[in-house]
């Protein structure tokens, strides 16, 4: 593996002061797409590239600049340079215009397209998996969809992993579960049902040793939800749950939902597994920072949130939360109503971090809603011994 690397989206004027950024989602986007000689696999929430389903024609890229191009960009590719390009997105779309650039690359030959309807298959959940895989050797994967307000309106976060075919190959693996699963009908949670897939390469007791920046460090790709795991795959539940119990002096959380329940159940579910972990890291002296955007049923999310603050100070540490608001300029709030806001996923902690596609309630991790997330876990005895979670927590605090 010759690189990894964080990317970040952030929002129109916003700035950190003298802080250096890390490369851009779209910067990183359009790289992966125009330098693709072969192939493309894009598994995608949405498919909203270009601010005309917004907008309308008139001032269609008022905001959607980044998101034309990359829309262009694989138009392109897909149509002029022989790349064969496939994408698999959620069905049926939440909101106007949310499936649209897939389909229109599709009816322009640009893209192979297929959909993922998780209310049909399994009955709830659905495709929120987000990556991006070129020539089964390099790969995005991270928070953002495949949307122009991701690319510079919300608080985006994700990695880039380059010339790594062994974990490359292993997230590729995961994309053509999902192509293959479109063609089935409805599949019975209560029958042991296993969709036929090749075994995951790496996981949580057998990752990937590569070196960053001259530190070992031990990578994997884990996934949501269990049912549909490939054999000796990761729940990702499992590696948060390891993380978190693991941590030792610091756990620092960025996550846009945090609700220890099934929230878009009827009725609705206690879920605490997550929240037991991170009161477990209080009671054990662990500074643990949470930051969230409180943004979907904000009464009921500030009420967890708040009762997680309670135990600040019981162990001579804390559990602070932030709520973390982009704000929004007058000439913008008639047209971006919920779009400005931070819908990043990570975790970092003493030697860990893991970036990852799901908000933290049940729905999405044993909901049947699809997830991936990438997990490090770096070798040392220091802070400085360990790059890429020292980086990691420079952003969090930045953003704290």
């Amino acid at each position: 593996m010759s690189g990894l690397s964080i990317v970040e989206s952030i929002p129109e004027n916003i700035t950190f002061g003298s802080s250096k950024l890390p490369e851009s989602t779209f910067s990183a986007w359009n790289s992966l797409i125009k330098n693709s000689k072969f192939d493309l696999m894009i598994a995608a929430y949405k498919s909203s590239l270009r601010g005309k389903h917004v907008f309308g024609s008139g001032n269609s890229q008022l905001f959607s600049t980044q998101g034309e191009k990359i829309f262009d960009a694989l138009l392109e590719s897909g149509t002029q340079k022989g790349v064969v390009i496939r994408i698999v997105e959620n069905y049926p779309p939440k909101d106007k215009g949310d499936n649209a650039d897939a389909a229109s690359l599709e009816r322009r030959g640009a893209v192979h397209r297929r959909y993922l309807n998780f209310q049909k298959i399994l009955g709830k959940g659905t495709m929120h998996s987000k990556f991006i895989i070129s020539d089964k050797r390099n790969f995005y994967l991270g928070s953002a969809n495949l949307d122009w307000r991701s690319l510079n309106q919300k608080m985006e976060l994700g990695v880039v992993v380059k010339n790594c075919p062994c974990l490359a190959e292993d997230l590729s693996n995961v994309f053509s579960s999902y192509w293959n699963l479109t063609s089935y009908g409805t599949i019975a949670l209560d029958d042991g049902h296993q969709i036929i897939q090749k075994e995951a390469s790496f996981n949580m007791r057998h990752p990937l040793r590569v070196t960053h920046k001259g530190v070992s460090t031990d990578v994997f790709i884990a996934t949501s939800p269990p049912i549909l795991n490939a054999p000796h795959r990761t729940w990702d539940l499992d590696a948060i749950l390891q993380a978190i119990n693991d941590s030792k002096n610091f756990l620092y959380i960025h996550v846009m939902d945090y609700f220890p329940m099934f929230i878009y159940s009827n009725p609705r579910r206690y879920w605490p597994v997550i929240d037991d972990a991170i009161r477990g890291a209080v009671i054990r002296g662990v500074e643990v920072k949470m930051l969230a955007a409180a943004l979907h049923y904000p009464a009921l999310g500030l009420r967890f949130l708040s009762s997680l603050q309670t135990l600040s100070g019981i162990n001579s540490s804390g559990s602070i939360e932030r709520i973390f608001k982009v704000p929004t300029s007058a000439e913008m709030q008639t047209v971006m109503v919920r779009e400005r806001r931070t819908h990043n996923k990570f975790l970092v902690t003493d030697d860990t971090v893991i970036i990852g596609t799901s908000n933290w309630s049940g729905d999405y991790f044993d909901g049947g809603s699809t997830g991936a997330a990438f997990i490090a876990r770096q070798h040392g005895t220091v802070n400085e011994e360990r790059p890429l979670v020292k980086e990691m927590k420079e952003i969090f605090l930045r953003d704290w």
